[in-house]
């Protein structure tokens, strides 16, 4: 047992970055017609499991993007297989999300920096030992390193090769990081939603796929004016447009893409008796008989919105 202890902590594989109990697992690493996916399928867990993202929009491509060619557009993988991959990672994009702009990459939506990962050159000198380049293009430059998988106890089992990351660009030195956060209308509804959506995407088991609205009185939700939805986007890169979440059956919420259970948050009924006290009923909805929604407060304190729960709430 020791031994077995010293060699697994001696191993120069990579890590597999696991998916959460509970969560989707492609099982592109235990196929060993896989290779290809499942360096893929690293390349993004490695990149998610960061902290600190360099890119708030993240797409995959079955081929890379050439850097010197303006014209060179990334191939979309096999549907199946995208949608597999976002079901995995649900910060993951579908390709269309992500396009070329010159020498960029952005977000056909937010117009923010974008990725795009890849793997290419995929050589395999047998059927269980390949050799590819893995990575992202992005910023008009691009991070790829070369790997080895090896097919052992199962598994595809991954290694860097001596070769490492290959950046290019104008500037070696300029940091990629998203842009300071847009500017959201200074109103008591954008005050409250905030205040949801902070609270959502600080829980960890929050769902994948979440969308936003606001609507006056008790309206059938309808998405932002566009020039709003793209601000809130901005300011969550987490938030989906509002078109990706779509009732089925007129049961359930869910992704118009991964068609996994998906959640709509929404502020309603707003009333002002004076400019600068409101009420409002905010909550979100995943289901027919899934749904919460409370009244707010909404008061105006020293130049900034302040927002508080009367304690009137509806639970379906």
């Amino acid at each position: 047992m020791a031994l077995m202890l010293w060699l697994a902590a001696c191993s120069t594989y990579l890590p597999r970055y696991e998916p959460q109990k509970g969560a989707f697992a492609t099982k592109y690493y235990e196929n060993i017609q896989t290779p290809r996916l499942a360096l893929l399928e690293y390349r993004l867990g490695n990149y998610f499991e960061q902290s600190k993202r360099p890119y708030p929009v993240v797409c995959a491509a079955a081929a890379n993007v050439d850097p010197h060619d303006k014209a060179s557009q990334a191939r979309a993988l096999d549907p199946d297989v995208e949608l597999k991959l976002i079901a995995r990672f649900p910060g993951l994009s579908p390709l269309s999300r992500c396009e070329r702009d010159g020498l960029d990459i952005v977000a056909t939506d937010t117009q923010q920096a974008a990725a795009i990962f890849d793997v290419h050159d995929l050589v395999c000198d047998t059927p269980t030992v390949c050799l590819a380049w893995a990575g992202y293009y992005a910023n008009g430059q691009h991070g790829w390193s070369y790997f080895r998988m090896t097919f052992e106890g199962g598994e595809w089992r991954i290694e860097r090769e001596e070769l490492n990351i290959v950046l290019t660009a104008a500037d070696r030195d300029r940091q990629d990081f998203p842009a300071a956060r847009a500017e959201l209308p200074d109103t008591p509804q954008m005050a409250l939603l905030t205040n949801l959506l902070d609270e959502q995407f600080a829980n960890p088991d929050h769902y994948a796929t979440t969308c936003a609205t606001i609507t006056p009185g008790n309206q059938a939700s309808q998405a932002l004016p566009d020039e709003i939805e793209v601000a809130l986007i901005q300011n969550y890169p987490e938030l989906a447009p509002f078109d990706r979440c779509v009732w089925k059956d007129d049961a359930l919420v869910v992704d118009a893409v991964t068609g996994e259970r998906a959640v709509i948050y929404s502020v309603r009924r707003t009333v002002c008796p004076t400019k600068d006290e409101c009420t409002a009923w905010g909550g979100w909805i995943t289901a027919n008989l899934g749904a919460q929604a409370w009244e707010y407060r909404i008061r105006r304190i020293d130049g900034s919105w302040t927002v508080e729960r009367t304690g009137n709430g509806v639970i379906s």
